[in-house]
């Protein structure tokens, strides 16, 4: 009954001069709910009985939905766009705290540069900007007892500075050190270290 009713207003009231016509936009803000009932109550009795304007309001109506309808799709893509990437990022966040947590950095094979103004030939030391701890393995033959450790630039700048006490055990000695290198740009750095009241000895480091 209802289609029939549609086609009915849709073809049986020709208005070839369109005669009394309103607006297209009127009948736009009609189409899309934009206007009062009260104020859309004078066009109805027009719009029911003029078939090119009821044709004209049925197109409004469904580009209306449509543009609505492709709204509401952008709307729910874009939340689940930032639900993914938050997601992401707090996935990313947990792995870059979990990956290179401890970090052993192995100087018993390496020479020794004593003085802080020269780096040696040797390819650097290679670490992470998430290590929260290195566990230094000291050049053969090191003592226990306190030591001093500075991170610095190429031109001397000091990047970090700690000091700790190293330990042998199982003919190794070695140092562990809580530190903090998130801030520091990735490239290249020198590694410090001197037992306390000695030279400093410096090896080349790539923080990355």
């Amino acid at each position: 009954m209802l289609g029939v009713l549609g086609r009915g207003l849709r073809d049986e009231f020709p208005n070839p001069e369109r005669i009394g016509c309103p607006g297209r936009e009127i009948v736009a803000a009609i189409a899309a709910h934009k206007m009062p009932l009260s104020q859309a109550e004078s066009y109805l009795d027009h719009l029911t009985s003029c078939s090119p304007c009821y044709r004209d309001f049925l197109q409004l109506q469904r580009e209306h939905r449509q543009r609505r309808t492709r709204m509401i799709f952008a709307v729910a893509a874009s939340v689940l766009i930032v639900a993914a990437i938050a997601t992401w990022a707090a996935i990313r966040g947990h792995d870059n705290v979990q990956v290179a947590q401890s970090v052993v950095v192995d100087l018993r094979n390496r020479s020794l540069t004593r003085g802080t103004d020269s780096m040696p030939s040797e390819p650097p030391l290679e670490v992470s900007r998430n290590a929260s701890r290195l566990d230094i393995y000291l050049p053969l033959g090191s003592g226990d007892g306190p030591y001093d450790l500075r991170v610095s630039t190429a031109n001397g700048e000091a990047l970090l500075t700690r000091e700790a006490v190293a330990k042998i055990e199982q003919g190794i000695t070695s140092l562990r050190v809580d530190v903090s290198l998130s801030t520091a740009s990735p490239g290249l750095y020198v590694l410090e270290l001197r037992k306390a009241g000695s030279e400093w000895n410096s090896y080349p480091l790539r923080i990355q």
